[in-house]
């Protein structure tokens, strides 16, 4: 299904543009940040970030559980496991380890070079590599136990409207109650999980993936299915996201009134908008050329090796007296590119292919 692959490369592609606009929001939340020239464009970027963080990684878990179930038919317990740790694993531990404190260089982290090592290892935006390899390994004990499996449908359908709804509400309510312990602007210092409070929607979204996958629901997306996704995301938007922000931070978490619409807001937006995706590239971008079959294969590189090419644009811009907005088309114009180009040669060093 080659319109799943083309989503996830946009998927990927949001990634890299939401961490260059962190670098320009004002925002203490990447290796490099820059205050803002203007109050304005310093809004725009927070808003972009806010509408961004609603729904594309909970989409990346949601593809990533559509892809585990075959590839666990396939491979059996055992070598799923072991794939999963190879491919996974590997480039976790050497970004953990060895390239989130070459990001942090030229950051003062500390008196000693070891202090600074032991304050700068972390896993940075493989923090989705590190959930993937615990969801991954808790489906795989799940089947185990069970030794469930199920053959996907030959006349699928989508799911039900009611059924959407009754999902975003559930989400939403699981979401709200998780907020009061862990608000939005809370970090896990321990793992690096910097999105504590959308774990809901993580698991959640993962699950509905491997459910997806068994039900044949993808192929089954209809237009009608994603015009109304599209109205959910937009209904919500309308309705809970200027109710959630009337009252200052207070949407933040806490058991707040504003907290249950911003989680009512953000549960739709979310399910809203990757129904309306699934629904349009399954109608507009089900081939893959050689540009798109490049950037595809490429994806995940690009996810591993993007904050490299964020921050070293972000010093580099940082000697031009420019406006924050000039500086954010510059960087997004340059950086998304050359993440898919220099993940070509990268993925051709010495034994870099089997795990990339």
């Amino acid at each position: 299904m080659w319109f799943v692959d083309n989503l996830r490369v946009l998927l990927t592609a949001l990634v890299v543009l939401h961490h260059t606009a962190a670098t320009y929001s004002g925002l203490p939340v990447w290796y490099y940040t820059e205050k803002s020239t203007s109050e304005a464009v310093e809004l725009g970027l927070t808003v972009f970030l806010l509408f961004n963080q609603a729904w594309f990684m909970g989409a990346f878990f949601l593809l990533s559980g559509y892809f585990t179930p075959g590839s666990y038919d396939r491979k059996g317990p055992r070598a799923f496991v072991r794939e999963r740790l190879f491919r996974l694993g590997i480039p976790l531990v050497v970004f953990y380890f060895v390239l989130n404190p070459i990001i942090h260089i030229g950051v003062d982290h500390g008196d000693s070079p070891l202090e600074f090592y032991l304050n700068t290892i972390g896993t940075g935006p493989l923090w989705f590599v590190l959930a993937i390899l615990v969801f991954d390994g808790s489906y795989a004990a799940f089947r185990h136990a069970t030794r469930n499996r199920q053959p996907r449908p030959r006349n699928p359908q989508p799911p039900t409207s009611l059924a959407v709804i009754g999902f975003v509400l559930g989400l939403a309510l699981v979401t709200y109650a998780v907020r009061t312990v862990l608000p939005v602007d809370l970090f896990v210092p321990v793992i690096g999980f910097p999105t504590s409070s959308y774990l809901p929607q993580y698991v959640s979204f993962f699950v509905l993936g491997a459910v997806a996958y068994r039900r044949g629901w993808p192929s089954a997306i209809t237009a009608r299915t994603g015009r109304a996704g599209l109205g959910l995301a937009i209904g919500a938007t309308l309705l809970f996201l200027p109710l959630a922000l009337a009252d200052g931070t207070e949407w933040l978490g806490h058991g707040t009134l504003s907290s249950l619409f911003y989680a009512l807001w953000d549960s739709a937006f979310a399910v809203g908008t990757v129904l309306a995706l699934l629904a349009l590239f399954r109608r507009r971008f089900t081939a893959q050329g050689p540009l798109l079959r490049y950037l595809s294969t490429h994806a995940f590189t690009v996810y591993v090796i993007h904050a490299f090419v964020v921050t070293a644009a972000g010093h580099a811009l940082s000697v031009l007296d420019l406006p924050t907005l000039a500086k954010f088309a510059i960087a997004a114009a340059v950086v998304l590119p050359a993440c898919f180009l220099l993940a070509g040669p990268v993925r051709r060093l010495p034994g870099v292919r089997r795990v990339l």
